[in-house]
């Protein structure tokens, strides 16, 4: 399964991809998703077509395509919008009346005044744990098939959704910089003293994050490479990244909400981009959104990871620059490094390597199979 240009707005492109790019083998299914996509023209449109069409899937009881056209119709929705928490509770619903994988056991692992969800899968024989987490807008139910892939290595899995993901958001916990502490949480819950851990997406910064203040973690799989919450802010526009940067650094405000509420009026991708941050970040403008994503960086503590790491990354990759290979390289001096970079040849170039997971996957058990 390739990935496959479907509109000229290039997130929707991704979005379809990840989200209904197994169902389009289904001639049925992509007659259905064709006629949609002549009805999509801006985020509102986005969530009208996928919903009806969920709810289409959900009466025919189809609960598996039901739930994944549920989550694609709640991408755009702000958390604030009733529909997205309507959109959230279908789509879970839904993917647990389809879930034929691996026995799961369902953790409510207690943090601050709070608490995230985590879940586990023991495979017969193993002796080793994987964590599993994902980035900037996952959730648990996303992470859930990739399971199967790790059966018969020697690991049991355990994924969750820490702050700022999924049901953690909505028990109050917002997305944080410092990832080790919910990765400390974690273990001491689970009472684990060595693991290997699984970052993806924007993941790919927390689990490197975690790595380098929680020694428990002995090996870190980085799904694809992130150095800094602003090379995604800025991925397109060089230039806007380096006025934002002065100004954040100078804290112009007024001027910082001006130019992103502009840049968010005219381009979806990046209203999205800013709208999830503050919605994860429970902040109420972009000006405080960014001041807070800027603690995302790896930035200073890359002498801190002496762990064995898998870098991966897409060349093609829309949210983080092909660039920061070479940084990763040259900066995580006391890491020993295995890295892949996916190209257009071989498949995998883009961002997780959507359309081509399988290549990812085939890496990250070499990897596991070694250590």
């Amino acid at each position: 399964m390739m990935f496959k240009k479907y509109l000229d707005n290039e997130q929707f492109n991704f979005q379809l991809n990840r989200f209904l790019g197994k169902f389009m083998e289904d001639s049925e299914v992509k007659n259905d998703i064709e006629k949609a996509l002549l009805n999509i023209k801006d985020m509102n449109s986005w969530y009208i077509a996928w919903r009806k069409l969920a709810e289409k899937s959900e009466i025919k009881g189809k609960f598996e395509l039901a739930s994944a056209y549920y989550a694609a119709g709640s991408f755009y929705l702000r958390e604030s919008d009733p529909n997205k928490a309507y959109m959230y509770t279908k789509y879970r619903e839904n993917y647990y009346k389809s879930y034929k994988g691996v026995p799961l056991e369902h953790f409510n692992v207690p943090y601050e005044d709070s608490f995230f969800p985590a879940v586990r899968v023991k495979f017969q024989g193993s002796t080793k744990t994987l964590i599993f987490h994902g980035g900037y807008d996952s959730c648990l139910e996303e992470m859930l098939p990739f399971f199967s892939a790790f059966e018969n290595l020697g690991y049991d899995i355990i994924a969750f959704e820490g702050p700022g993901q999924g049901m953690a958001l909505k028990n109050g916990l917002k997305f944080i910089h410092n990832w080790e502490r919910p990765v400390s949480a974690l273990l001491d819950y689970f009472n684990l003293n060595e693991v290997t851990i699984l970052g993806c997406s924007w993941g790919g910064y927390f689990c490197l994050r975690a790595a380098a203040f929680e020694k428990r973690i002995k090996a870190a799989i980085v799904y694809d490479i992130f150095y800094c919450g602003m090379d995604v802010i800025g991925m397109k526009n060089k230039e806007m990244r380096y006025e934002l940067e002065k100004l954040l650094n100078n804290n112009e405000k007024d001027k910082i909400n001006e130019l992103m509420y502009s840049k968010m009026k005219a381009d979806i991708d990046f209203n999205w981009k800013i709208s999830k941050g503050m919605d994860n970040t429970m902040t109420y403008t972009p000006y405080d959104f960014l001041k807070a994503i800027q603690l995302h960086t790896m930035d200073g503590i890359e002498e801190l990871i002496d762990q064995d790491v898998l870098l991966l990354a897409g060349e093609e990759d829309q949210y983080v620059p092909i660039e920061a290979m070479k940084l990763f390289e040259d900066r995580l001096v006391n890491a020993n490094i295995t890295k892949k970079i996916f190209t257009k040849e071989t498949g995998g170039e883009q961002h997780c390597q959507v359309g081509r997971i399988d290549l990812a996957f085939d890496e990250i058990k070499k990897f596991l199979v070694r250590k």
